[in-house]
Formats: C-alpha cells, structure tokens, sequence
C-alpha cells in the first residue's frame, strides 16, 4: 500500500512538472494570414462551417521561425456582410506558432448557446529551449462563438 502510494505520488508530482501544453488566440497581424501561407494543397488545408460564414486553414510561415511555424487560421462573418469579418490566429503562445498542426485530423462540434468547437492536434517545442529531445504533443480546443463575435481556447 505505501509503495503504490509513493508511486501515486510520483506520477503526480511528474504530471505537474511536465511542461503545459497550451494554445493562445491572438489577432490577425497583417502578415501571418497571408493566402501565401496556407499549406499546399489549399482544399486539404482549409475548412469551412455555417455555410462559409466560418473559415479555417492551416498555416505555415515557411519555416520561420524554424521552430514554430504553424498556426491556425479562423475567420469567420458576425453578419451576413462578408467585408465585415473577424480574423483570428490560434498559435502555441502569443506570436509563436506550433511545430505543426494535424489538420486532417480537425474535429468540429457544435453546441447552440456556445458556438462551434475545433479539436486538433498539435506539437511544439518547449518555450525555454530543449530542442535537443524534440516536439511534444498535445491537442487544442478552440471555441468560436460568432454572435460574441470570440474566439477562444478552453
């Protein structure tokens, strides 16, 4: 019994020691977004919900920085006035993109008094270095919510 505790004890203090995983939505900054960065082919990369109301691709900024490349893309229309829309990036940290982004495996759900939810997966290099060991995995949850006009990470 006080093994298996010890052992509980153990995996817990190195579950909270692991490096958190995360996701940040930031606004589009003019340069990321560019259809230049939307991974070739463009219709394995790119999705759209509500009707085109609601737009996403998976982009890459051409290795650069060499780490952390990839970001989701979310733009998506509050009204029918499509010169009217909301643009969004979904990165590891505010500015930082992923390593990379499984897009083909992006999952959508839809919940009425919510939004839409997108479930993907991802792997990113560890903030403060540790190149050396390679990317960790981890998936994200982000929510658009178009009469909020948000979108968000849960």
């Amino acid at each position: 019994m006080r093994g298996t505790l010890s052992a509980l004890a153990l995996l817990g203090a190195l579950v909270f020691a692991s490096p958190a995983l995360s996701a940040a939505v930031r606004e589009c900054d003019g340069a990321t977004e560019g259809a230049y960065n939307i991974v070739e082919p463009w219709e394995a990369n790119s999705r759209t919900f509500y009707q085109g109301r609601v737009r996403v691709a998976f982009l890459d900024t051409g290795g650069e920085p060499a780490c952390c490349s990839g970001h989701l893309l979310v733009i998506f229309y509050a009204d029918d006035n499509p010169e009217s829309f909301t643009c969004r990036l979904v990165s590891e940290s505010d500015g930082r993109g992923f390593a990379g982004i499984d897009f083909k495996g992006l999952r959508s759900s839809y919940d009425p008094a919510r939004g839409l939810l997108l479930t993907f997966g991802y792997s990113a290099y560890p903030v403060d270095g540790g190149f050396d060991a390679g990317p960790t995995r981890g998936v994200a949850r982000v929510r658009i919510n178009i009469p909020a006009g948000a979108v968000t990470v849960e």
